[in-house]
């Protein structure tokens, strides 16, 4: 079983990445220019989030299962979101 130190730490960790990921997107959306370094460390930043979920979801509780089933969403969908608004902005270069 995952401790809930780990747990919180890990979800602790999500919440910032996934700000910096939200503030990097609404700057490209709001200002459409390539994206730079700072995205594609947001981007990058949220890949490592997946990959941390994943190693966590094999020593969590059902309950914990739970909780980091729903990060990942959240983080995908930002990931998703992120992968999809460089595409159009690398459309009109």
């Amino acid at each position: 079983m995952a401790t809930r130190d780990s747990m919180e730490h890990l979800v602790s960790e999500a919440n910032e990445k996934l700000e910096s990921a939200k503030k990097e997107l609404d700057e490209a959306k709001k200002l459409g220019y390539k994206a730079g370094e700072d995205y594609t460390e947001a981007q990058l930043g949220l890949e490592d989030m997946e990959k941390e979920i994943d190693k966590m979801m094999h020593s969590a509780n059902h309950q914990q299962k739970e909780e980091l089933h729903r990060l990942h969403l959240q983080v995908s969908q930002c990931l998703n979101d992120m992968i999809l608004d460089h595409e159009d902005l690398n459309q009109y270069e």
